[in-house]
């Protein structure tokens, strides 16, 4: 007798799973149904949790550095918290693509209570700046950080932003701190950025100061933003404090310098203008400037252009002098002149 058993491997078919599904949801949607939020409870939980102490609170905002510009807002802690808070619902991301040079990664947020739904997607890229692809490991770390964006943008977009938008003023208060605390607060963050190998000279001109007594309220926010950013790997302090995100904006371009063959005609103009009185030579030497780089001869050359004189006109009956006698007129008797009598 053979000791050996047939072991029959039963498998789900897709519709199976579709229905299990299905049953589920509804399930939840009725318990949704029977026991409804309260936003008066959801508002003092979310209020009671995102302000508990300053770590929980800036743990809810990030900040992150784009074309000389920091961008704030709530970050993906903050958003766990509203889904907690908001009750029936589910919530979940994942990687939808990886393909090519991107990462796409998709959130949902479904409220069961009023059937809404709402996905958003991101793309994170997953190529260097030389064009070649991330190993796999980094792809990885790529697409977290991608899903972890994806699901705070649809729970964020699911609660609508009036529910939350005081509890998030709230959490950035409790980090500000006041003016009693804001002299430990400057010490503390410049000390959690030198633990990232960022110098205090780098912060202060990342924050446009010239030094720690120079740093504010609002600069704490901002800073302890930065700080969320890089732990939820939506940055790196490389990236944050990078001479291109704190430096100016390039200047245009030096024009070219005016060659004789094109400044003696322009020239010939710009005099007849000026002696005419529509332009004066400041102006032109402006102008010419706007238009190329001018050699110390051409500067001198258009500063000599000046406006041409009025014409002199001989006044031949000065003011106050009597008028000159007139002479008679021809055929006039001489007895009737006023001398003659």
């Amino acid at each position: 007798m053979s000791n050996e058993r047939e072991t029959e491997i039963v498998t789900a078919d897709s519709g199976t799973v579709a229905m299990l599904a299905r049953g589920e949801i509804d399930m939840q949607i009725a318990t949704a149904h029977k026991y409804p939020r309260s936003i008066v409870n959801f508002r003092n939980e979310v209020l009671q949790m995102v302000t508990l102490n300053e770590q929980i609170a800036g743990e809810c905002i990030y900040a992150l550095p784009r074309d000389g510009k920091t961008i704030e807002g709530p970050s993906a802690r903050f958003a766990e918290v509203i889904a907690s808070a908001w009750g029936n619902s589910r919530a979940g991301a994942r990687v939808v693509s990886d393909q090519g040079e991107f990462v796409t990664a998709q959130g949902v947020f479904h409220d069961l209570q009023r059937n809404v739904a709402i996905t958003y997607e991101v793309q994170r890229r997953i190529v260097d700046k030389n064009g070649r692809r991330f190993k796999p490991d980094m792809i990885g770390v790529t697409a977290n950080a991608a899903c972890s964006i994806a699901l705070r943008n649809a729970i964020l977009k699911g609660v609508p932003k009036a529910f939350w938008s005081e509890m998030y003023e709230s959490a950035r208060r409790t980090v500000m701190g006041d003016i009693k605390t804001l002299a430990n607060r400057r010490a503390e963050a410049l000390a959690v950025f030198q633990r990232y190998g960022v110098q205090p000279g780098r912060v202060f001109a990342k924050l446009g100061v010239a030094g720690e007594q120079d740093i504010t309220l609002e600069h704490l926010v901002v800073l302890r933003g930065i700080v969320t950013a890089i732990k939820d790997g939506d940055t790196t302090a490389e990236q944050a404090f990078s001479d291109e995100a704190t430096s100016q904006p390039p200047s245009r371009p030096t024009p070219p310098t005016w060659t004789d063959a094109d400044f003696a005609p322009q020239a010939e103009r710009w005099a007849k203008a000026v002696a005419a009185g529509s332009k004066t030579a400041d102006e032109i030497l402006t102008l010419a400037r706007s238009k190329g780089a001018l050699t110390p001869e051409q500067e001198a050359q258009i500063k000599a252009f000046k406006k041409a004189p009025a014409a002199d006109v001989t006044d031949v009956q000065p003011k106050g002098d009597a008028p000159a006698p007139q002479p008679a007129t021809a055929g006039a008797d001489d007895g009737d002149l006023p001398w003659n009598d």
